[in-house]
């Protein structure tokens, strides 16, 4: 069995495979241990039922613990050494370009990478040290969302600064999202029967976080994520691109330091910032049909530079745009953000078949209409199964 672990400094979203199929593992459970060092709660899901308790979890090997313990007890496995693998997704992996064995030079760049994403890969250090204890049998794989990006050109991934600060520093775009954009490439390599060596899309992965990639052959090309997840388009709480000079200019007016206006354009910004109320779309799109125009001014943002974001990749692929796609929890659900981003380009010659895009769906489904000049889908991701299929292979 493989075990796939999205840790953050006080959670474990944690995903179970049957490999007996190693070219088409089943999940068989998922779960989150969450509120770790607070108090702790874990649940999951498994045949249907839903398991839930209420745990001190001091830590996150008291939480693997406690999960495996359950597993277990519940003969879902009948020990740890059934778990002949995990597979962590990893946020910033610095310059490594595919999923890697955790040995101490991997852990290491894991470890460096904390000044560069340092919400994020603290918790993913956490879970291996408590794996590493929990399990010393199992061998451990990181999957990380910037390495699908390390085939940008120069061009796209340096910053117009002093070259010193990429060479000395690192600073360059590295993109994110990207273990989501290996899965979509994939996937649409399937359902448009082409291969991936040959496929160029602009992908959408629109939830709280939110990135777009243009994907040429089949490649990351282009990406809206920088040196951090806080550049691009604008999403829940994060800004987007703003100008750098706001940040001095706040600093002054507030009188607060770089990190808390940073602080605040990381989690007070975005959808929230606009509309002061909320950072789900679902709250946003609700409020704008009833009129509220602060959920207007905020949904109108969002929309516009989504499409700006779309029209300037669509640039870089010419006329061999094989589709734009819609991904993740945002881009997977809401009708409406769909529709208004792409009544937003017309320059596309797209055209929505209105029916399509309201419908039910399973994996994915067209929201084009045959007349639009570019193929436009929904399609559902799968980062865990995506990060389970590069354990099995790093490790069978």
């Amino acid at each position: 069995m493989i075990l796939v672990v999205n840790a953050g400094s006080s959670s474990i979203k944690f995903r179970l495979f049957n490999d007996l199929d190693k070219s088409n593992p089943i999940d068989i459970l998922d779960g989150l241990a969450e509120r770790i060092t607070i108090d702790g709660a874990v649940s999951f899901k498994y045949e249907g039922k839903k398991y839930e308790y209420n745990v001190e979890l001091p830590n996150h090997e008291v939480a693997i613990k406690f999960i495996l313990d359950k597993l277990i007890e519940l003969n879902i496995i009948s020990n740890v050494d059934d778990i002949n693998a995990v597979g962590f997704r990893v946020v910033h992996g610095g310059t490594i370009s595919k999923s890697s064995i955790i040995d101490q030079k991997v852990f290491d760049t894991i470890k460096d990478a904390v000044k560069l994403a340092p919400l994020h890969n603290p918790g993913a250090i956490t879970a291996i040290e408590a794996i590493e204890k929990v399990m010393p049998k199992a061998k451990l794989v990181a999957c990380f969302d910037t390495a699908y990006h390390q085939t940008l050109a120069e061009e796209q991934y340096l910053y117009a600064v002093p070259y010193s600060w990429y060479k000395e520093h690192g600073v360059r775009k590295y993109g994110f999202h990207g273990i989501s954009y290996q899965y979509i490439a994939e996937k649409m390599s399937e359902v448009l029967a082409k291969p991936k060596d040959q496929l160029n899309l602009i992908v959408c992965h629109l939830g709280n976080g939110a990135s777009i990639t243009c994907i040429k052959n089949g490649k990351s090309f282009d990406t809206t994520m920088g040196l951090t997840p806080l550049a691009g388009v604008m999403m829940g709480t994060r800004s987007g691109d703003i100008d750098p000079s706001i940040i001095e200019y706040m600093c002054k007016e507030l009188q607060l330091d770089v990190s808390k206006i940073t602080n605040i354009l990381n989690k007070e910004s975005g959808l929230l910032g606009l509309s002061g109320k909320s950072s789900d779309m679902r709250d946003v799109t609700g409020g704008y049909f009833k009129g509220d125009e602060d959920y207007k001014r905020a949904l109108n943002k969002y929309t516009q530079v989504a499409a700006d974001y779309i029209i300037r990749f669509a640039n870089l692929l010419g006329h061999n745009i094989d589709g734009i796609v819609f991904t993740a929890g945002v881009g997977e659900n809401s009708i409406h953000t769909r529709q208004f981003i792409l009544e937003k380009l017309p320059l596309l010659d797209i055209e929505i078949d209105n029916t399509k895009n309201e419908e039910s769906y399973g994996d994915y489904k067209y929201i084009s209409s045959p007349n639009s000049k570019i193929k436009v889908l929904a399609v559902r991701t799968n980062e865990e199964l995506m990060i389970c299929k590069d354990t099995i292979n790093l490790t069978k």
